[in-house]
Parts: C-alpha cells; structure tokens; sequence
C-alpha cells in the first residue's frame, strides 16, 4: 500500500459519533493515517438537532489546499457538504487531484438522524450531480438519499436497480444503496458500472443508533485503500459495522440516538 493520508470532508459532530471526528476514528482503527477538514459545524446532542453553519469558504479552500500541496492523499470520504458555495470549492480541488487519488466516496449525508435537513438549497442536489458525480468512485447514499436524489420511490428490488442505474448515468463507478428494510431484516445493495450487484441481508437491530452511514463509509473506504476490490469490500464493511452495532447493544449511550463509536 502506498503511504499518504486518507481525508475526511464531512460536518463536525460534538458527539464525535458522525462526521468528520468519527471518519477519522475509523481510519486509525484500521491502521490508516487519517485527516480532515470540516466543512460544516453542527450544534447537537444525542437527543437535540438545533442547527449547522458552513465553515468560511475562505477556510475551506485554503486548508484543502495547503494539505494536497504537503501530503499524498490516497483516499477521500466526502459527508455533508452543506452548501453550493462548499461544493464548488470541493469540486474544484477534487477535479485537479482526480488523478493522484486512488478512491474518493460520497456518503451524500441530506438529513440527520433526528429528521433535521443538512443542504442549502434547491439548487444544492443538482449541483452535487452534476459538479461532484463525475469524479467519485461510489456513493453510498440510505433509501430516503436514493429517492431523494433520483426523485424516485423505491417499493421493490427493481427500484434499487433502477435508482442505481440512474445514479451510475453521471459517471459514478458504483452505487451502494443501504437500509433497504422488509420484515425482520434490512438489505444493501451494490451495483456497478459494469453491471456486477450484490443483495446483502442482516437481521434487524432495534435501536437508533447516531453515525453509522459515516462509518460505513469510512470502512468501505479503509478497506479500498488497503487494497481490496469494491464488491469485497462492500462485504467487509457491512460485516464491521454489523459487529460493532451489536457492541453498542451492550455499551448504550445517548438518549434519543445511541452513540456507535
């Protein structure tokens, strides 16, 4: 594996469950060197949403860029965003480092566990599809992201088919769609570009639990980094979080929300 740091864009989270301080929490779990740059900060706890700010863009651009200009960059996991002013500086930077970074994923973080919206505007989504789909490698949006991405329900298996597909029409090499539930069990779908998909299934845990879309990706992207191809990584990554769902079982903390990490 090359050397370099694996880079986390994400809004700043004080219970350090989600977003940007969980994303590097994974990455040293796996042994990676991680860093980051917030792009949002939020004032919540584990029962209380009351609101997000952007970061100055004028921050957001000057510490991407002192990074890329000092340290190889292996990897990106981009999270919340926020605003179309944050994405065009992303875009930017993402567009001239393209070719130097391995994998870069978007977890299109729009609403926060407890239900509050987390983008700008109506502008904000076509922005995103069109100024940061081209470069990623996957995005890992839940069933309510896919929908609302896509304008599209999902009811049934050939929805998921259907919303990835149109997800993939921008550039993007893979979809995964997450948290797709029936009865006792919730299902992941991946989908590729080249047509390849897996169906994953997991029993349902009861619980709320704070931060586990960000730390899926962060794993899937740990496990790409290290080398493992996106299908088995999909796998991996399902079956961490999976296991640590259950660790959270018999260490709950929060109160509406429980904390994953």
């Amino acid at each position: 594996m090359k050397k370099g740091i694996i880079l986390s864009l994400a809004g700043f989270d004080p219970t350090g469950s989600a977003g940007i301080l969980a994303d590097i929490k994974v990455f040293s779990l796996f042994g990676l060197k991680g860093a980051g740059v917030p792009t949002t900060l939020t004032l919540q706890n584990t029962s209380i949403f009351e609101k997000w700010d952007p970061v100055d863009s004028y921050y957001l651009k000057r510490a991407l860029e002192l990074l890329f200009s000092d340290l190889p960059v292996l990897g990106i996991k981009i999270g919340m965003i926020g605003t179309l002013q944050n994405i065009k500086i992303i875009a930017e930077i993402i567009k001239r480092e393209r070719k130097k970074i391995s994998w870069i994923i978007l977890d299109p973080v729009l609403t926060a566990t407890l239900n509050f919206p987390l983008f700008s505007s109506d502008g904000f989504l076509e922005a995103l599809k069109n100024e940061i789909f081209p470069y990623l490698d996957i995005i890992t949006p839940n069933v309510k992201e896919a929908e609302v991405l896509t304008q599209k329900e999902i009811k049934n298996k050939l929805h998921l088919f259907e919303i990835a597909k149109e997800l993939l029409s921008y550039g993007i090499k893979a979809v995964i769609i997450k948290g797709w539930e029936r009865k006792y069990f919730i299902w992941d779908f991946f989908y590729s570009s080249k047509g390849d998909y897996i169906f994953l299934k997991k029993k349902k845990i009861q619980g709320t639990f704070h931060g586990t879309g960000c730390v899926f990706s962060s794993a899937l992207l740990s496990y790409l980094v290290k080398g493992y191809e996106p299908q088995i990584a999909f796998k991996k990554a399902k079956n961490w979080v999976y296991l640590n769902l259950k660790k959270v079982l018999q260490e709950r903390i929060g109160g509406r929300i429980w904390l994953f990490l």
